[in-house]
């Protein structure tokens, strides 16, 4: 029965509000300014009964819709994707103008929701990026679910959300060389043919099979058929137009054969795959993704549960292994952040009935100098305000984001921060000081009086508080006004009477944060998107760039000087308590590939300078490059036979989740409830690195490539494994 909850509200957060307002001139290339469709994830106080959403609801201004959602066992979760479609007769004209029409259809209309949500409770919608009109079917339905199949033994589940999946691959057929192993395939940016989907197209394995016979296994032609190559429009970036994606190549490491050197145990590993519209991969601020990636995980837990009732013996546990290589460098990293906190809810449901595992990368920003911390040591010895310098580069054409967070109890006005421009701008003011403290509130950053940046103060999810700056690109069209590359200086005074709270030193609330705590968003043009985006980066004096022996350094300068820190760069998308992280080490040295993201150290006591980890750590680690010499993991391209060396520990995670495919081809019905559970379970690990040394890599997962002999390859992996429990540094 529903019912309607008369508190609810649109979250127009700092990003929301840049890109939708302040900064809509400066939007990322790839943005559709011109939908009419606006992506959201609705949170709750109290869980919804995820089987009693509404498919969809009207308003005064348009209509909510949600796509397929996972509802098994009864599931509850406080997180529901949805998409707002705007009225035929009463479109928006501006990205501003669609903002106003969806928080108008928020506020004015209660959301309906599920009996069972306390009075008084909140929903609370957080904007996205617009879906593309034509990728949209509004009076989609979901199929019904299939007459099972024969039933096989111990089968196992992989599933992949990434971006430029080659669904008519060679390398995804069985082991006999017929028909694709892949099951279920949502492309949510397909225009064509397909089963069509709330946003995209699904396609499943008749269809596959069907579309490449139908085009004589011509890739191109299938990927044309599907409207994901060939489009014509230069507004739109279709990754299956180029010869290699991102997508194709973890997918490849994931769950790939060659063709015609099949293993027929592969036959009882069942593929899903969502194909991420372009938009959502190629900002890599992490902002505007959320509800496609929880979208994705709802429709690949959903799929999983047809699988395995096709498939498997009624009432056997079905492992399923997701491996999501994606990630952020913002967020709490306290696992409280929107799609960490959905996941963990997820994940915990279904290991209640089945083993599930998530794996994600670590992060590749380990040397980019991208994070800082400023503690009590720093105010205790400042004379005035601690400075800190962000250099934003020239030829940026997209906006630079930066996110401050406030250690758990502290407040805005505790700490109070300006943004100082580069000494040779001129700009409206020369100093500003962020909003007064409040639920959320935004300032102008002007030049000319154009806004050329943003200030936000926001208290996220109603937990810890957060500022975050918002600056335009230094490289814009002949129309705007760019924002000043060079120094930006960023001051903090110490208001507080109290000290700075550092890192707990309870063990056991570690994942609180200590100090004041930087990170500049990830700003990186992905998969030759043609964004034109630069990073920006920290500058500070106290950060040894160079170790005593002249190799790049590795380690944080300190302790207590330097404010910029390596550790502590673990991706924001990473957090959860449920998630396993995944590191990259290189083959030949068994050292950590430099970019390798870990998580944060913290002073063991206050005298002493040795420290421990502190909140999310590397879990294990993969080879994500194989020699100084030959960077990069080789993997497939978007067609058949066509093969390309990626490095970053992207590549390192699809090689862990297929180490533990292959555990559960051996052990399907293992209990696997735990993290624990699944870093015990994996016998391919060689030991454990030191996370306050150069390895800071948990445990080790070997390479086993399928392209080589199999003598050849147990050869080189016991030299590695002497070489490890000799010296975990040492070379091979």
């Amino acid at each position: 029965m529903s019912v309607q909850v008369p508190y609810a509200r649109c979250a127009q957060g700092p990003y929301e509000n840049w890109v939708y307002g302040l900064g809509q001139a400066y939007a990322h290339p790839g943005l559709d300014r011109a939908s009419d469709v606006l992506s959201c994830v609705f949170e709750a106080d109290d869980p919804f009964a995820i089987g009693d959403v509404p498919g969809h609801w009207s308003t005064g201004q348009g209509t909510f819709r949600t796509p397929v959602l996972w509802s098994a066992n009864g599931f509850r979760s406080r997180f529901v994707p949805a998409l707002f479609c705007e009225r035929d007769d009463a479109p928006s004209d501006t990205p501003a103008q669609g903002l106003q029409l969806f928080a108008d259809a928020v506020n004015e209309t209660p959301v309906p929701t599920v009996a069972g949500q306390a009075a008084g409770s909140e929903v609370v919608a957080h904007v996205n990026y617009p879906v593309r009109a034509p990728t949209l079917c509004p009076d989609w339905s979901d199929r019904a679910v299939p007459d099972p199949a024969p039933q096989q033994d111990a089968i196992v589940i992989v599933a992949i959300v990434d971006d430029g999946i080659p669904f008519a691959h060679r390398n995804f057929i069985a082991a006999s060389g017929h028909g694709t192993r892949i099951e279920y395939c949502w492309s949510q940016s397909a225009t064509k043919a397909g089963q069509p989907m709330l946003f995209g197209r699904e396609y499943d394995k008749a269809a596959i099979d069907a579309l490449y016979r139908r085009h004589g296994g011509d890739e191109g032609a299938v990927y044309q058929a599907a409207g994901l190559a060939g489009g014509g429009d230069p507004n739109v970036r279709f990754p299956l137009d180029r010869m290699f994606s991102h997508g194709a190549h973890v997918l490849d490491s994931l769950a790939g054969q060659t063709p015609g050197h099949g293993d027929p145990r592969q036959d009882r590993v069942h593929i899903i795959a969502v194909d991420l519209p372009a938009m959502a991969s190629a900002d890599t601020s992490g902002f505007g993704k959320d509800m496609f990636v929880l979208s994705a995980m709802h429709y690949i837990f959903d799929r999983a549960e047809r699988i395995a009732a096709a498939y498997a013996a009624p009432g056997a546990r079905v492992p399923l292994v997701i491996n999501l290589s994606y990630g952020h460098s913002s967020g709490p990293h306290d696992g409280n952040g929107l799609v960490e906190a959905a996941f963990d809810e997820m994940i915990a449901a279904r290991r209640a009935h089945h083993p599930t595992a998530v794996v994600l990368p670590s992060g590749n920003m380990f040397m980019q100098s991208i994070h800082a911390v400023m503690t009590e040591p720093h105010f205790a010895q400042a004379t005035g305000p601690v400075a800190l310098d962000w250099f934003l580069p020239p030829d940026d054409r997209t906006s630079s984001f930066l996110e401050i967070w406030f250690p758990d109890g502290v407040n805005p006005d505790d700490l109070r921060v300006e943004l100082v421009p580069p000494a040779h701008a001129r700009l409206d003011q020369n100093a500003f000081a962020f909003p007064a403290t409040q639920i959320v509130a935004h300032a102008p950053v002007t030049m000319g009086g154009a806004p050329i940046g943003q200030l936000s103060t926001e208290q996220c999810r109603g937990g810890r508080w957060r500022h975050v700056v918002a600056v335009a690109p230094t490289d814009v069209g002949q129309d705007q006004a760019p924002a000043p590359a060079g120094r930006w200086t960023l001051r903090v005074t110490k208001c507080m009477a109290d000290p700075v709270p550092g890192y707990t030193t309870d063990a056991a609330q570690q994942i609180k944060a200590g100090g004041l705590q930087f990170w500049i968003q990830r700003d990186e043009d992905f998969g030759a998107s043609g964004s034109g985006a630069r990073q920006s980066y920290f500058i500070d004096p106290h950060n040894a760039l160079y170790a005593d022996d002249g190799r790049l350094a590795e380690m944080d300068s300190g302790p207590g000087a330097a404010l910029v820190r390596r550790f502590g760069t673990m991706s924001g998308m990473a957090t959860g308590a449920h998630v396993l992280r995944v590191g990259g080490y290189d083959e030949m040295t068994l050292r950590a590939a430099r970019y390798s993201c870990a998580g944060a150290l913290r002073a063991k006591d206050g005298a002493s300078p040795e420290v421990m980890p502190a909140g999310a750590q590397v879990q294990l680690s993969a080879v994500s490059e194989r020699s100084v010499t030959q960077p990069g993991i080789v993997g497939a391209g978007t067609r058949s036979g066509t093969y390309i060396a990626q490095s970053g520990t992207s590549s390192a995670a699809p090689q862990v989740a297929r180490a533990l495919v292959d555990m559960f081809l051996d052990t399907p019905s293992s209990a696997m409830t735990t993290v624990a559970d699944y870093l015990g379970k994996l016998d391919v690990q060689t030991g454990t690195g030191d996370p306050k040394g150069p390895d800071r890599l948990g445990h080790y997962v070997l390479r086993q490539p399928r392209l080589s002999g199999a003598a050849d390859e147990q050869v080189r992996i016991d030299l590695m494994v002497q070489a490890r429990s000799v010296d975990p540094v040492a070379g091979v």
